[in-house]
This record gives C-alpha cells, sequence and structure tokens, in this order.
C-alpha cells in the first residue's frame, strides 16, 4: 500500500514533468474532447428538449387533463359533470379537402375549436387578431351565403397560390381565410404531415357535413381544473385525482384520459429513442479514442525513459511510478474532460432556433448536469481502461531494458494482480453501458458489435502480420522494407487498422441503409404503391368508384368497408396500463380504421391460427397482424376489447397474419369476421393504381365531384418520408463522423507515438546507402496496403451490418451500393497515405551523425 507521503511525492513529481510534457497530450486531450463532447452534446439536447417540454406540457396537452371521446360530442350529462369541475375547451380533427374556385385541392389537417380554446398558451396569428375573430363569422355580400373565418398554414397558401381575404372550401362550407397559422400552441410533433392546418370554428366544422357516423375524427375535451394548487406536486396529484374520478365515474364510455405530465408521448418516445441511438455511436467514438489515449500514454512513457530509469534506481519501486504518471494523465484528462462537456453543453444554447423547427417547444437552455456528469463518468472510466495498461507494463519493466533506450513494452506481460486490474475496469465500463441504456437488448447488442468489430480488426490486422512475415522476400529493396514494417515489434498495424476500420464501417453502414432506403422508396414502394388513398367514400357513392375504375390510366382499384374504432382493453387491461411496445403504440393512440371480411384477403399469409369459414356466425372474433399481435403480447385465444361508435365490443383472436405495410396497400390490423359489423355505419377506402397523367385525372374527377371524400396522394407521403429520412441521416453522419475523426486522431497518435522508432531505422537504413526516396517507397507500401486491407474490411463490415438492418429489421430487399464500398476502400487508403506519411516525414530529414555519437 502507498503512503501519504508517496502520493505526495508522486503528485510533486507529476506536477513537475507535465511543465515538459503537457505537449504530448496533444492525441490524447483530443479523442477525449472529441468522445465526451459528443455524448454530452446528444444528452444536453435531450435533456433540454424533454426539460422544454415538462415546462410547456399543459400548452401542448391542451389542458391540465385531455379526453379522447369516441364520438364527436359528448354526452349532456358527462359535459355537465366536467363543466362543474373546471373550465373545458372541445376540439375536432379530422382530414379533409381544400377546393379553391379554379379546381384545385389538396389535403388539409381540418380542426374545429370553440369559444374556450386555447385553455393554455395562444396561438400565433399573421396578421396578429383575435381568434375569435379569426374564425368566427365573416361579413358577406347580400345574397351570398354565409362564410366563417379559418387560419391556416402558410404551405396551404403557397401550394393553393391563395392570399389572406381569399376562399376556398371544405365539404359543404366556404371558409374566408383571414391570417396565417404561424404558431399553434397544443400541436404535436410530427414526423409526417399529412396536409397544412386549418383552424376552424366547431359551428364552421359543423357547417362541412364532414362529421358524418364512420368518418375518422379524434374528438377531445380538454379541462384546465379549478385546483387551487400553490406548487407543480400538489397540481399534479390534483390532476391524477381528476383522472381517476372521471374514468370511476364514466366507466363505460370508452374515454382515453391523459394527464398533463404524459403530454407530447411521441416527442418523448422519439427522444429516448435518439438519445440512446446517439449515446451509443457517441460512446462507440470515445472508446475509439480510447485507442488513441492508450498510444499516446504509451508514447509518452516512451519519451520518459530516463526519467521512469532514474526513479527507479534511486528507490522509486512500481507504485511510485504508476502514480506519478497516473497524476499526470488524470489532471491532463480532467482538463479534456472539462472541456468536452463545457462544449457539449453549449450545444442546446446555439442550436435552439433550428431545434425549435422540428419541436413544438423552444428548448430550454439552462444547463443540465445529469448529460454531463454521465458524459464525465464515461470520460473517466474510458481514461482508466485504456491507460492502465501501459502504464502497468512500463512500472513493470527492469531500468536495465529502461537504459538501452526505448520501452520494451510490448513483450512484456502483465502480472495477474494486473490483469484483474484492467478487467474490472472495462467491466465497469460494460456496466456503464447497460446503465445508461434503458434498452438492455440494444446495450447487449452494442456491447456484441463492439466486441465483433474488434475481433474483425485485430483478426485483420494479425492477418497482415501474418501475410507480410511470410511473404517472399523477393522484389525492391524498399518493397520489401514497407512489407517488414508492417509486422516489426511496436508496429502500429493493430491500433491503426481498428480505429480506422471502426469509423469508417459507421459510415459505410449509415451511406448503405440510406441508400437502400431511398432506392426503396424510388422503385420498389413507388411500383408497387397505390397512387392515392380515398377514404370517407359513403356506400351510395361506392358504385361511383367502380366505374372511375375503367378511366384512361387506371389499372386497378381495392376497396374495402372501415368503421372507426379503438383499442381499449388488451386481454381484459386497459391499454393505459397494458405493457404495449413502443413500435405499435400507434394502434392505441386513438381511433383507428377497422374492416371485416368473410373471405380471406388476397395475398394473405395466415402465420398463426385458421381463417373462419365464409358465412360464420357465432361471437366475435377477429384477425390480427403479426407486428400488433407481438407488440401488445397476444396470441390465438386472448382478447382485445374494442369502442366502435361508442359501444364495447370484446372480440377474439382466431388467427394471425402477416402484412408488410411498406407496400402501401389497402391493409387493416384488425379484420373482424361476419356478424358483429355487417350493419355497422361504415365508410368506404378505395386506393387506386395508375398511370401518373391518369392518376391526375383520377384526382381531379373525384376531388371536384365528392367534396365529403378525403384524397392521400402517396407521392406527396414518401416525398414527406424522404425528407424525414434526409434529416435523420444527417444527424447519424455527424455522429460517424466524429468516430471517424477520432479513429483519425488515433492514427496520427499511433504514428506519432513511434516517431522515434521511425527515425531511429531511417538512420539505420541511411547508413546502409538508403535514400529518401527509398525511404518514401518503403513509408507508402506500408501505409498503402494498411490502408487498402482496412478499407475492404471496413466496406464488407459495413456492408454486412446495413444488410441485417435493412433485411432483419426493415424487412426490405438489400443491395450492394458500389459507390459507398468504393469510397470508403478510397478513405481509408486515402487518410492511411496521408497521416502516416505526415507524421513520419521528419524522419527523412534526420541526419545519421547525432545518433551514431549517442549510440
Amino acid at each position: 500500500m502507498m503512503s501519504l507521503r508517496d502520493l505526495t511525492l508522486a503528485a510533486r513529481l507529476a506536477m513537475r514533468e507535465l511543465r515538459s510534457g503537457k505537449r504530448r497530450f496533444t492525441v490524447f486531450l483530443s479523442c477525449l474532447i472529441l468522445g465526451v463532447f459528443a455524448i454530452a452534446a446528444v444528452g444536453s439536447v435531450s435533456e433540454s428538449a424533454r426539460s422544454a417540454i415538462n415546462r410547456d406540457a399543459r400548452t401542448l396537452l391542451g389542458g391540465d387533463a385531455s379526453i379522447q371521446i369516441s364520438g364527436p360530442y359528448p354526452e349532456t350529462e358527462e359535459r355537465a359533470w366536467l363543466d362543474r369541475r373546471g373550465t373545458v375547451s372541445h376540439s375536432i380533427s379530422l382530414r379533409g379537402m381544400a377546393h379553391t374556385a379554379s379546381g384545385d385541392a389538396m389535403l388539409v389537417a381540418l380542426k374545429g375549436v370553440d369559444a374556450a380554446y386555447p385553455l393554455y398558451g395562444s396561438p400565433v396569428l399573421a396578421p396578429a387578431i383575435p381568434l375569435e375573430q379569426a374564425i368566427g363569422p365573416q361579413p358577406a355580400a347580400a345574397g351570398s351565403p354565409p362564410e366563417f373565418g379559418a387560419v391556416v398554414d402558410a404551405l396551404l397558401l403557397e401550394r393553393l397560390k391563395l392570399k389572406t381575404g381569399d376562399s376556398m372550401t371544405i365539404g359543404n362550407a366556404t371558409l374566408r381565410i383571414t391570417a396565417v397559422l404561424e404558431r399553434e400552441p397544443d400541436r404535436a410533433f410530427q414526423g409526417i404531415i399529412f396536409g397544412p392546418r386549418v383552424l376552424v370554428s366547431i359551428k364552421a366544422l359543423d357547417n362541412t357535413g364532414l362529421l358524418i357516423p364512420g368518418s375518422l375524427i379524434h374528438s377531445h375535451l380538454r379541462i384546465r381544473l379549478d385546483t387551487g394548487a400553490q406548487n407543480r406536486a400538489a397540481t399534479e396529484q390534483q390532476v391524477h385525482d381528476f383522472t381517476e374520478a372521471v374514468r370511476t365515474a364514466f366507466p363505460d364510455a370508452g374515454w382515453r384520459v391523459e394527464p398533463f405530465t404524459r403530454a407530447a408521448p411521441r416527442i418523448r418516445t422519439f427522444l429516448d429513442r435518439i438519445d440512446t441511438d446517439l449515446l451509443l455511436i457517441g460512446l462507440g467514438a470515445l472508446l475509439v479514442g480510447g485507442l488513441g489515449i492508450a498510444e499516446a500514454v504509451r508514447g509518452y512513457l516512451a519519451s520518459r525513459i530516463q526519467n521512469i530509469a532514474t526513479l527507479k534506481c534511486v528507490g522509486g519501486g512500481v507504485g511510485t511510478v504508476l502514480w506519478t504518471y497516473f497524476f499526470q494523465i488524470a489532471i491532463i484528462g480532467a482538463f479534456g474532460i472539462i472541456i468536452g462537456c463545457a462544449l457539449g453543453a453549449l450545444v442546446p444554447m446555439l442550436a435552439r432556433e433550428t431545434l425549435a423547427e422540428v419541436l413544438p417547444v423552444m428548448p430550454d437552455a439552462t444547463l443540465h448536469w445529469a448529460p454531463l456528469l454521465r458524459a464525465a463518468l464515461l470520460g473517466g472510466l474510458i481514461i482508466v481502461a485504456f491507460s492502465l495498461r501501459p502504464l502497468l507494463l512500463a512500472g513493470n519493466v527492469s531500468p536495465a531494458v529502461l537504459f538501452r533506450g526505448y520501452v520494451a513494452t510490448h513483450r512484456a506481460r502483465l502480472t495477474t494482480a494486473g490483469r484483474v486490474m484492467v478487467t474490472a475496469a472495462f467491466a465497469a465500463l460494460t456496466a456503464m453501458v447497460f446503465l445508461f441504456t434503458p434498452d438492455w437488448k440494444l446495450a447487449a447488442g452494442f456491447v456484441a458489435v463492439v466486441l465483433g468489430c474488434l475481433a474483425i480488426f485485430r483478426g485483420v490486422a494479425w492477418g497482415m502480420i501474418h501475410l507480410s512475415r511470410r511473404a517472399p522476400q523477393k522484389g525492391h529493396p524498399s518493397f520489401r522494407l514497407g512489407l517488414s514494417s508492417i509486422h516489426r515489434p511496436g508496429a502500429p498495424t493493430v491500433n491503426l487498422v481498428f480505429a480506422l476500420g471502426l469509423g469508417l464501417t459507421a459510415l459505410v453502414a449509415i451511406a448503405q441503409i440510406e441508400q437502400n432506403l431511398t432506392k426503396a422508396l424510388d422503385r420498389d414502394l413507388s411500383r408497387e404503391a397505390p397512387a392515392f388513398f380515398f377514404i370517407n367514400i359513403l356506400p351510395n357513392q361506392l358504385s361511383d368508384f367502380e366505374a372511375l375504375a375503367k378511366e384512361p390510366g387506371v389499372t386497378r382499384m381495392e376497396q374495402g368497408p372501415m368503421v372507426r374504432g379503438r383499442i381499449i382493453h388488451i386481454k381484459g387491461v386497459p391499454v393505459e396500463e397494458a405493457p404495449v411496445s413502443p413500435d405499435v403504440q400507434w394502434a392505441v393512440r386513438g381511433d383507428r380504421g377497422l374492416s371485416h371480411a368473410a373471405v380471406i384477403p388476397d395475398d394473405t399469409e395466415i402465420v398463426q391460427g385458421a381463417w373462419w369459414p365464409e358465412h360464420y356466425a357465432g361471437p366475435p372474433i377477429i384477425s390480427l397482424t403479426e407486428d400488433l399481435a407481438k407488440g401488445f403480447g397476444t396470441g390465438i385465444g386472448d382478447t382485445l376489447t374494442f369502442n366502435i361508435l361508442g359501444r364495447e365490443v370484446t372480440a377474439t383472436i382466431a388467427n394471425i397474419r402477416k402484412v408488410d405495410w411498406m407496400t402501401f396497400q389497402l391493409q387493416f390490423a384488425v379484420l373482424f369476421a361476419p356478424g358483429l359489423l355487417d350493419n355497422a355505419p361504415v365508410t368506404w377506402a378505395v386506393t387506386a393504381y395508375g398511370k401518373s397523367d391518369g392518376m391526375d385525372a383520377l384526382y381531379r374527377k373525384v376531388t371536384g365531384s365528392y367534396p365529403n371524400v378525403t384524397a392521400f396522394s402517396m407521392r406527396e407521403i414518401l416525398a414527406d418520408v424522404r425528407t424525414l429520412m434526409e434529416r435523420m441521416g444527417m444527424v447519424f453522419r455527424a455522429m460517424a463522423a466524429v468516430m471517424l475523426a477520432t479513429g483519425l486522431l488515433v492514427l496520427a497518435g499511433a504514428i506519432l507515438a513511434d516517431r522515434h522508432r521511425r527515425i531511429y531505422d531511417a538512420v539505420i537504413y541511411k547508413v546502409c546507402g538508403a535514400t529518401r526516396g527509398d525511404i518514401l517507397l518503403a513509408l507508402v507500401t506500408e501505409f498503402l496496403l494498411t490502408g487498402l486491407a482496412t478499407g475492404l474490411f471496413s466496406a464488407m463490415t459495413g456492408t454486412l451490418a446495413a444488410w441485417a438492418a435493412v433485411e432483419g429489421l426493415m424487412k426490405l430487399s438489400f443491395s450492394i451500393q458500389p459507390a459507398a464500398a468504393l469510397t470508403t476502400v478510397l478513405m481509408a487508403t486515402g487518410f492511411s497515405l496521408l497521416f502516416g506519411l505526415a507524421g513520419t516525414a521528419r524522419a527523412l530529414n534526420r541526419k545519421p551523425a547525432p545518433y551514431l555519437r549517442n549510440e
């Protein structure tokens, strides 16, 4: 055990040595700062967004609590019960088609609100007029039909070539555009936007004639309670008590009640997922940086040969050596961690405006300590884990070896205690990965990927060393020297291949995934997907649509009945309490389109159970898609309870079928057997396939003749999907670039740490008659072969990872993108040559005489 006096001595020696040796920690600092910055930045952005959501939770939800009801309007006694407990605001949302006098039409997100809206916050209009005035009745000329006002997104004006003061029609109502809606207080984040917002009064919405039985609507009652609470905790408790009182008072109403503490669930889920994914990529960059830390420590110890030898000769033990140099590493590391955390903390402040464009709230610009402490802890563990081995090896080398002029740590072996210490450090780092990753499967996958990449690239490096050692000793001498440099003692081949390979693997995997998804959208989905979805078709209009299938350019149409309903219980458990997978949360968030079928649909694959007889007559049974069954944790014989047009129905799962949602064909997550829905008020959904010219004519004919029908353009949906993919791709590419930049720093550090040996080799070569050109050719051979091999295996590994993601996770066809693979090979070769030659150029200019005199 080290005494306090020995530790004090080690600290004094460490401070003295730092005065002249801190410049050698440049790569060490750079790798650490980049990795810590990546983790701190991701955590700070996520935490600032969460803080802003919590701050504005009532505004985002629209009240202290929100109640989604099964019909457009609540019963009189239900509304009266709510009115006695606070101020209630009612809103109804649905999709519709906006028409202009010139015949143009587009899909819009229509929302009707009452006079109490909004309970929290306020909309931002241009011009700045009161909302009540903007959406109220508008002055009309004598003899003209009455018009209501509407405020709209600027996108609608741009697409339909309208301006403030112009009129449009939605359904049977004529609406005058009175203002542009610049900000809607309770509008939550949406990845894909199905039409610009049109905000009107509920009375105007009634006049549209779109609130027909069976149409897909979202009706909410928001309430501002008369709580009188003095702090947030008391308010949360009172809101919780209110939600329980609602469920107790109206257990059969089929309502879904949410308190403001659960506002914006999609944003929270999105942030959690992105935070986890980017954290793991940042941790990957930090792990790559750990190699740079190890190389920097090894190189620094090599430059301190005389100091270590002198210290051991005058009585300093292994402990003194270890603590002296560990204190130096710890001081420099703490400095790097502080810089990385400080830079990461600045990101939310500097990117507030950019983040506000994709989030419904302005991110919080205050300092958040939790993500910074997380980044600091991971940075500290990286320092300990990767510097411990070279420290222990240097401490165990005898003074006799050190005085010969180099640190032969590559030949030394750790003691049993040393191996235990190093293993414990990496075990603690692994434990932190599981601690900070909510999904243990994802954490286990990350650890497995890191170990797999380590095994692959270590194998590549050792393979290169093995092959170069056994290569024929023929040909140009410089070429033979380059080959021998790959396998010589102390060569940076292993760390070079791993550091450069991991960053390039991440980049090629992301590029291959992105390009395959884009290709799927442009080719497979565009070819197989319908051109349009038409919904809210009335039964008496169905024959007209069947006639439209014969229009020029229309190849085929598919149709299906649709009833509005919502899942309220899974296996008897309310959906709010059921363990529903995040991947299928969309199925329980609100009303869904349900359908029924007597015969099995075309191209349907039953994976469990069996289809019912065509003339089935019995208790309600359903067919459920495979993804919902898995996400709900249900199987054959389990039950789902639905609220269908205000009536609760419990049905048993009879079969489970496989559905490929990515084809965008007419599919329903839930299909009922004949009987239950046969006499229910239904609307019809129709998908139309065909050539673009014929589809445009069909769109104009449908939107011009059937104001109640809503049309979804697959072309616009795919464009929104592509835009969302591009935004996400930019974020992940940026994180992969950080990993690559860290790898390049490691590459530079490995070469710089080995510079003293290259100078020594260059001197020997010159004494033996080699010219600068001969030495340069040897260096080019070494780094060209190393970079080429690293690039080839990076391309292969990244492509394999992309294939697993596209084929395994996304269930899409995968094809190799040669451009991404070729770019990876060229980048690896180029970086290897650039950094290799730049880091060893000084060896060419060294004169032999001074070194020969010292020998």
